[in-house]
């Protein structure tokens, strides 16, 4: 009876086909942490990088290749499925996180991050999955089309609940804390909470209006948020050949690092308001000086035309902006410092808005390896904030320091900071170029992304295509 009882046991284990025995049924935290910042780093700074450099008219294609469709304000859908399928793969390491962890820290982190994604991606493409996003296990209850909520009533609210909730986890002293597994702090927990803050702070603004009272009520202080580079949430590359930047990996296996040159929109602001970071920036072209290309127009120049380049692009090692080991910055310091005084501005908190700006522009100069009094002179001349403009001030000294390295970013400020009635960046006034051949027709500008293909190929729930005019929720 005893032998029976034992092989009935092993055919019944052999037999059980819901096992995959090629296949773990578990993980750790560490190395759910370490792929979920991961695919967002690679997210945040490989082929999206293409695109929003351009639309946020920085970079545009120089000599060497046909004119580029992001040159012309087009761009297929096919391009985004990289930075939304990797956005939500990283999320799914963080669902196993929130499902599984009994470690507090390591929760708080996993909201954090998703809370960045889901912003992200609304602030990009407008509504997205995400009450059914991430239930595809059986206990989730199998959802493989997850429908689309809308950005302002649904998105944003369940951004404000992640971060809300993370922050009381944050810096359990009785949780396990990360180290090397996690990429961004190393398990700094204090950097964390500033980063969580930082995220809620520019949550609240991106809601104007309805986030006034709530960002009144939820600040105390500056020195909350990220203030500091050594503070800055960012995803560091070591270089070598299996940790490359992911852009410089990109561009150097197709050569494409060799033909982005500078716009006559960057060249022409940084040199008329007598800005050294322009050297920082850029490398000078062959002649000695910085030359820059009229957005999307080198089907009009020699094909031995030469102009500035982001700094390092020729470079077998890269420079400060192109380079193998450049980080994928997530949040600056430059970025809340700026957010912060525009909240002042706004009279939405209390504080001095002038010494948050030159705070912002000092870390920037800082980052850059720009003498420190280089940025007095800068900030007492031309660089100084316009009391009388200060939001358009703030907006356009935004645009210059995420300069080649927060495109992402710098793309959606312009957007929110811009309108026909302020005229800053693509409104008729502003200092964004119309490209020569713009597949837009007239004067108007890209204001959303497209839904990536592998939506419109995959998901049932997919609720149409729309038009890149479109506008998300606060760009108004």
């Amino acid at each position: 009876m005893f032998v029976v009882a034992a092989s009935l046991t092993s055919c019944d284990d052999y037999l059980d086909i819901n096992s995959d025995p090629n296949q773990s049924t578990s993980s750790r935290d560490d190395l759910q942490l370490s792929s979920a910042q991961l695919y967002v780093s690679v997210a945040m700074g490989d082929r999206i990088t293409y695109t929003t450099q351009r639309w946020a008219q920085y970079w545009t294609g120089g000599p060497g290749v046909s004119l580029g469709e992001q040159d012309q304000h087009l761009l297929s859908s096919s391009e985004c499925n990289q930075l939304f399928n990797n956005m939500y793969r990283g999320m799914s390491n963080l669902k196993f996180i929130l499902d599984n962890s009994k470690e507090s820290n390591y929760i708080g982190i996993a909201k954090v991050i998703m809370a960045y994604n889901f912003g992200v991606c609304a602030d990009l493409f407008g509504n997205i999955p995400v009450l059914e996003a991430l239930r595809g296990d059986i206990n989730d209850g199998s959802v493989f089309a997850p429908k689309y909520d809308d950005a302002a009533s649904v998105v944003y609210p369940e951004i404000e609940k992640l971060l809300k909730e993370a922050i009381p986890l944050l810096g359990d002293t009785h949780s396990k804390h990360p180290g090397a597994d996690d990429l961004i702090y190393g398990g700094d927990m204090a950097k964390w909470i500033k980063f969580a803050n930082s995220l809620l702070l520019k949550t609240y603004i991106r809601q104007g209006d309805s986030g006034k009272d709530k960002l009144a009520t939820f600040f105390s202080g500056n020195d909350q948020f990220i203030l500091t580079n050594s503070e800055m949430a960012a995803v560091a590359f070591p270089g070598g050949s299996t940790a490359n930047n992911p852009f410089w990996t990109e561009a150097k296996s197709s050569a494409l690092g060799n033909y982005l040159v500078a716009t006559t929109t960057s060249i022409d602001y940084l040199a008329g308001t007598q800005d050294p970071r322009i050297d920082y920036f850029y490398n000078k072209a062959g002649n000695g000086l910085h030359v820059g290309l009229k957005y999307g127009d080198i089907e009009n120049q020699p094909p031995t035309a030469d102009f500035s380049k982001p700094h390092g692009a020729k470079l077998a090692d890269g420079g400060i902006i192109f380079s193998p080991t450049a980080p994928v910055i997530l949040m600056s310091a430059w970025e809340v410092n700026l957010l912060l005084a525009e909240a002042v501005s706004r009279a939405w908190i209390s504080g001095d808005a002038k010494a948050l700006y030159d705070a912002g522009v000092k870390e920037n100069f800082s980052y850059l390896g720009v003498p420190a009094l280089d940025a007095d002179t800068y900030l007492a001349g031309k660089g100084a904030l316009d009391q009388a403009n200060a939001i358009k001030s703030i907006a356009l000294q935004k645009w210059v320091c995420m300069t080649g390295l927060q495109s992402v970013e710098s793309w959606i400020e312009t957007r929110r900071f811009d309108n026909s009635g302020s005229p800053i960046f693509s409104s008729q006034g502003g200092i964004f170029i119309t490209p020569t051949k713009n597949g837009l027709g007239g004067n108007t500008f890209p204001s959303i992304l497209p839904y990536p293909e592998s939506e419109e190929s995959l998901n049932k729930s997919f609720p149409g295509q729309h038009s890149i005019t479109s506008k998300v929720f606060w760009d108004k």
